[in-house]
């Protein structure tokens, strides 16, 4: 079997490259326009034990710093080579389209507890390339306020290449966000946010990151059909 990290759109630059699942040695699969990083793996599941997800990070990081990449999701195997080259083959308009949409970009985490909740309009917040994807990922709810002079959350999309507001709940009161940002932007997202958290002292405001786009990329190959 091979175990599948990410898809990028040329083999890495020679540097040494964390060992995969299992200490496989990780290699590449070409096709077309598209590389896939893989390592082979006598398992047919991998259980989502700590030490398989922080590998499987370590790798996703390692790749995304040499080269432009789509992360792929944990767990996602196929039987060989051969299958491999057929996935990339016959979804490459969608993954190149992908890479395209988050190339030279990262993924920021926001948590805002302690905001009362509030009524708001029921719409699309964002609203550039990928608006339908974007509604697949993540159902926009009234529970996000609209950003106001007392809680300017849009102007944390100044620097920000797009964003999905995350839906609350009673068992997820907290309000959260992911923020895709350009490298050369980050320290002007972070200083945003920065001045967020000066404005609104009351409330428990943090942001994680940076992080592999997961939320923004995720085409889940595991789902697709050789």
């Amino acid at each position: 079997m091979l175990y599948l990290y990410a898809v990028l759109e040329a083999l890495p630059a020679a540097r040494t490259l964390p060992a995969g699942i299992g200490g496989g040695e990780l290699l590449f699969v070409e096709a077309f326009e598209l590389v896939c990083a893989a390592s082979e793996t006598p398992e047919r599941a991998i259980a989502p034990e700590p030490t398989q997800v922080w590998r499987h990070q370590q790798v996703v990081e390692a790749l995304i710093d040499c080269a432009a990449a789509l992360p792929l999701r944990f767990g996602t195997l196929v039987e060989d080579a051969v299958a491999c080259r057929r996935l990339l083959t016959r979804h490459r308009e969608a993954l190149c389209a992908q890479l395209d949409r988050v190339r030279h970009c990262v993924e920021f985490a926001l948590r805002v507890s302690g905001l009362r909740e509030e009524v708001g309009s029921d719409h699309v917040i964002g609203g550039g390339p990928g608006v339908s994807y974007m509604r697949a990922l993540a159902r926009r709810e009234a529970s996000w306020p609209p950003s106001t002079g007392t809680f300017p959350h849009d102007g944390l999309a100044a620097h920000a290449a797009d964003r999905l507001l995350w839906s609350r709940s009673a068992s997820q009161p907290d309000l959260r966000a992911s923020f895709l940002v350009l490298k050369p932007n980050v320290a002007a997202f972070l200083a945003d946010v920065s001045a967020l958290q000066r404005m609104r002292p009351d409330l428990g405001i943090t942001c994680t990151g940076p992080w592999p786009p997961y939320s923004f990329s995720d085409p889940d190959l595991s789902g697709m059909s050789p």
